[in-house]
């Protein structure tokens, strides 16, 4: 699928998202940053880091158009769990983590600086490659509470993984380069029109 159909589905999956003022101060302060020198990430560690940078690569490299490490995400990613995310939410974080983190190591006996692209994408397909019932028992315990939860592994992976593919489409859909190159940009929008039909408006348009 193009770069271009993917972003025209994206109201769909954000749409029922309100952004908090904390998370509206995170996508300007990464502006900000992304100018500057000051773009290091400040939450995540080294091991954290590099297995960032290559799931939102595989979720969203490069092509015809800007990828996911292009806009900087790695570094929304790092300020959303800093300034945005609770204590516990962090905790989710970090644990799972761990658990992917030593999946790997386990599957490819290897630390993750050692690993390569081809790898993050086969261990990334062996979690999101599963049957629709799987997919809904997946669903289900993410539900859960933490305390309600059995599998604590499957419970900490998949809200770390989802964790990321989540931020990684709302991080590069709401950057200034995807919304200027690749959405509807109109600086000068003119007057509101209601009830008009979608397939007379094109494109996603940027906010």
């Amino acid at each position: 699928m193009l770069r271009r159909d993917v972003l025209k589905t994206m109201p769909v999956i954000l749409g029922g998202v309100v952004a908090s003022s904390a998370l509206f101060n995170v996508l300007v302060s990464c502006k900000e940053d992304s100018k500057s020198e000051h773009n290091t990430l400040s939450f995540l560690n080294k091991e954290q880091s590099i297995i960032i940078h290559h799931l939102v690569d595989i979720i969203l490299p490069a092509s015809d158009t800007v990828g996911a490490l292009d806009v900087n995400v790695p570094l929304f990613i790092d300020r959303v769990l800093e300034q945005v995310l609770n204590k516990t939410e962090k905790e989710q974080f970090i644990k799972g983590q761990t658990y992917f983190e030593n999946k790997f190591k386990s599957v490819f006996q290897k630390e993750v600086f050692q690993g390569d692209q081809a790898e993050f994408l086969e261990l990334l397909t062996a979690y999101f490659e599963v049957s629709e019932d799987q997919q809904q028992e997946i669903f289900k315990i993410l539900a859960k509470s933490e305390d309600d939860v059995e599998n604590k592994e499957l419970y900490y992976t998949y809200k770390y993984l989802t964790f990321i593919r989540y931020y990684t489409l709302y991080g590069y859909y709401t950057s200034k380069v995807v919304g200027k190159e690749i959405l509807n940009y109109n600086p000068f929008p003119g007057a509101y029109e209601p009830c008009v039909a979608l397939s007379e408006v094109g494109n996603s348009s940027s906010i």
